[in-house]
């Protein structure tokens, strides 16, 4: 009886919170808009659905090697979907999840499962939000422009944060999150466990202003620090290190229909606990940008620039350089036309590999065009090829790829 009246009172909640009411901070806003624009609608329970269909297509070169190149087909498809539950009116629940297979035509080692979830706990308050996240993924990647081959690797992380609404439009927030990253037994170019080299736990904590100048522009400056632990012996005694970066940008929101997307630069320290440690101190950034010219015209730019961790020799690291620009053009209503074009450069700041006075240098270029057909509302399948070539100061790390396919988007 007890229990009855326990699931009836779950009930009367439920349907009492459907009629969600967020408050006035920005990440209320848009958490209440993603509830309300997700297309299934159940009682008070809303769920966004979405298929994933990627990499369909020829892969001329599986490996990027250029002695004995693998052409083989492949696809990477699934469901996903995000469930959003409301436990009262300024408490929600999103979970997320999606099982993906990639399938080899030939090469069945290849083929494999890859599992992506995460979910969080957000309270929106008037001048508010509290957020708790999860997540957790096991999956076959090619996880960076340094490792050839798709190791698996768990990755486990948490963290929270609050934003609060300040005076007139401006708010703050402070946040923490880690994450655990466990990598396949795999040794890598005669040389390498990467599993040996790369698992990890990496720290961050977070303090943020922003001023909301409209409802569709943010400014915002980001101060981090980050503390990094390899889990085996021989790693840590090399990778282990700090940082501290500090961020300046601005941000657009998704619902732009002239500029979306976000520009963010700044500057890093980037200390290894080893003595004489190969140290980093310098400008990085993470920026994606979508300007609509005109009607049926569109301009893109991205600029990325950070430390990444290596597993080449005595290397602690890399640095990463990847400008990019592409446009987009409508000449009818269903149909777009992409091309896009990168330039990166993988920079090592210590020698080993090519003799005793030669540090790593990759640089590589990619190129990629697309059609794209709408086929409802802005989902579109596209028809896709792209080059990929990199050149490297060490002869044997040169190679090439093409592929050429298509793939689902949600974004016309």
């Amino acid at each position: 009886m007890l229990g009855r009246r326990v699931l009836a009172a779950a009930i009367v909640l439920l349907v009492t919170g459907s009629g969600i009411s967020f408050a006035e901070t920005w990440k209320g806003l848009e958490l209440e808009r993603k509830w309300h624009d997700a297309a299934w609608k159940f009682g008070p329970f809303r769920i966004q659905p979405s298929l994933v269909i990627s990499n369909a297509g020829v892969d001329s070169n599986l490996y990027y090697s250029t002695n004995e190149p693998i052409k083989d087909f492949t696809i990477t498809a699934g469901p996903a979907a995000t469930l959003y539950v409301p436990i009262h009116r300024k408490f929600v629940l999103s979970l997320y999840g999606s099982p993906q297979y990639v399938w080899y035509s030939k090469t069945d080692r290849e083929r494999t499962w890859n599992y992506y979830f995460s979910g969080a706990a957000q309270l929106s308050l008037k001048n508010v939000f509290f957020s708790l996240e999860g997540n957790y993924s096991d999956a076959r990647e090619r996880w960076n422009t340094e490792i050839d081959i798709r190791p698996r690797r768990k990755e486990e992380g948490y963290g929270g944060s609050v934003l609060v609404k300040a005076a007139w439009k401006t708010s703050f927030s402070l946040g923490y999150r880690t994450v655990k990253y466990d990598y396949q037994s795999v040794v890598y170019g005669d040389s390498f466990d990467v599993r040996e080299r790369l698992n990890r736990k990496e720290s961050y904590a977070n303090f943020s202003l922003f001023y909301q100048a409209s409802t569709q522009r943010r400014f915002f400056l980001d101060f981090e620090y980050g503390l990094y632990q390899f889990e085996f012996a021989t790693q840590a005694a090399i990778g282990n290190s700090r940082s501290g970066a500090a961020y300046a940008g601005l941000e657009f929101s998704r619902l732009g229909r002239r500029v979306r997307g976000r520009i963010r630069v700044g500057y890093k320290k980037f200390d290894v606990r080893a003595v004489n440690g190969p140290d980093y101190q310098g400008f990085v950034g993470d920026s994606q940008l979508w300007v609509r010219l005109a009607k049926p015209f569109v301009i893109r730019g991205s600029y990325v620039r950070d430390v990444r961790f290596s597993l080449w020799y005595s290397n602690p690291y890399y640095i990463e350089s990847r400008p990019g620009a592409g446009v987009s053009l409508y000449p009818l209503r269903f149909l777009r036309l992409d091309y896009d074009y990168s330039l990166g450069r993988n920079r090592y700041p210590v020698v080993g590999g090519g003799g005793p006075d030669v540090k790593r240098l990759d640089e590589y270029s990619i190129h990629s065009a697309g059609i794209y057909f709408r086929i409802k509302k802005s989902v579109a399948l596209g028809f896709i090829a792209s080059w990929w070539t990199r050149k490297s100061n060490l002869a044997a790390e040169d190679d090439k790829r093409t592929f050429f396919g298509l793939n689902l988007t949600y974004d016309f």
